[in-house]
């Protein structure tokens, strides 16, 4: 979905929100959290990202929740 993409104009997710490293993470979740339990009850732990090979956004999904409920990417 997101590899050779123009990600703010191709990828609905990123319509109106910057593809940063920690959003892809974020985005990536989303996208496979349903799927992931809907297959044998199975739970995702964490998303992470890559931009290099020491450089990379992990999202903990709703484990990680900061204040305002929303889940956290940390990097």
């Amino acid at each position: 979905v997101y590899d050779h993409r123009h990600l703010n104009l191709e990828v609905p997710e990123f319509a109106t929100t910057i593809p940063t490293t920690e959003n892809i993470a974020i985005a990536v979740w989303k996208r496979l959290e349903s799927p992931v339990a809907s297959a044998g009850g199975a739970k995702l732990s964490r998303v992470r990202v890559y931009e290099t090979s020491d450089i990379f956004a992990d999202y903990l999904g709703e484990s990680d929740q900061d204040e305002s409920g929303e889940g956290e990417a940390t990097s």
